[in-house]
């Protein structure tokens, strides 16, 4: 392998080191990936890890001297970082490889002018997500976590009925990877499904007899909606929420920018809606979930062994690429080549 000069692979994905719960046949095959390369390098290729830095954490350009490559987790990688750390200022960093497919913590187009390429793991998490998104959904449909805070605390059942999930309508925004996931499923529970996407994929729809509408239709329709879309702006708000009826269920397993929780919690609260199931971190202190039918999880929807040995295995490989001089899988700003 040519290395022009000395490289250091800064590898701040929290679960890169992780131990698999099942005996999986390439658990620590990407870092022994990464430390194959270093050591058939002649030093010219150090790996350095920081999987347990917070990625809430501020990143800082005294963190990145000296830095190659980096895995990396959701920290943020703003303008000013990237121009003071990449190719144009003088920096040593030529790589962000995303440990996900989200890119919503890298400001592509800075990386862009900054000379530094950026990565993703597209579909390397499709499956786990849609398993969560079909559990969270299961959970809030049968108000789960309700019913469980009322038993653990030696209590009886209080308020509605679960809801009955087979043969009802369900609502899919988004048909990427995922919602299609999803779709087949759940396809045991017999559901009519309609979906909503710019770019609708007719082939798979007609395969799995999904109807394709507008936001608004979906909406109106479906019983229960879960939101897969790769926007990065909200597609539920206020307007939305109130179209929504008492026994509407909405899943949002993809970005939490994409709902006005605010809005969402007082209609749960209010009952004008059922429930809601939501993968992110709940971040409004002032909004208590006690009693409500409202599930959170903390981004986990990637968080099994298959979902994280895929995308240690994609970045390790991307980085080896880039240390080859090739051009890395899942590139997303290939003008950065003519840079190199």
């Amino acid at each position: 392998m040519h290395h022009p000069s000395d490289h250091t692979v800064l590898v701040l994905a929290t679960s890169f080191l992780d131990q698999p719960v099942t005996a999986h046949p390439e658990a620590g095959a990407a870092r022994a990936l990464l430390e194959e390369t270093a050591a058939g390098s002649d030093g010219a290729v150090t790996i350095r890890y920081r999987c347990d830095r917070n990625p809430a954490t501020e990143l800082t350009a005294a963190e990145l001297t000296g830095i190659t490559a980096i895995i990396a987790d959701l920290e943020r990688y703003p303008e000013g970082l990237l121009h003071e750390v990449g190719p144009a200022g003088g920096g040593a960093l030529r790589i962000i490889c995303r440990y996900g497919v989200g890119t919503d913590s890298v400001d592509v187009p800075a990386a862009t002018r900054a000379g530094v390429m950026v990565t993703n793991t597209p579909g390397c998490n499709s499956l786990p997500t849609a398993e969560w998104a079909v559990t969270t959904l299961l959970d809030v449909a049968g108000r789960r976590i309700v019913h469980h805070e009322r038993a653990a605390a030696g209590n009886p059942k209080i308020g509605p009925s679960r809801l009955d999930i087979t043969g009802k309508r369900l609502g899919v925004v988004g048909t990427g990877q995922i919602g299609r996931r999803v779709v087949e499923l759940l396809s045991g529970f017999q559901l009519d499904v309609v979906a909503s996407d710019p770019y609708p994929n007719h082939e798979w729809a007609q395969a799995h007899g999904v109807r394709y509408v507008s936001l608004d239709e979906l909406i109106d329709e479906s019983d229960f909606i879960t939101l897969h879309a790769a926007h990065r702006e909200q597609m539920i708000g206020v307007r939305e929420v109130a179209r929504f009826r008492p026994d509407t269920v909405l899943i949002n397993c993809a970005r939490w920018v994409l709902v006005d929780n605010r809005a969402v919690y007082h209609a749960v609260r209010e009952g004008r809606m059922y429930g809601y199931g939501v993968d992110e971190t709940w971040t409004e202190p002032d909004l208590p979930l006690a009693g409500l039918n409202i599930a959170t999880s903390p981004h986990v929807g990637s968080d099994t062994d298959s979902g994280k040995i895929n995308m240690q295995l994609a970045t390790a490989r991307q980085v080896v690429q880039f240390l080859a001089g090739q051009t890395p899988d899942n590139l997303l700003n290939p003008e950065t080549l003519q840079r190199k």
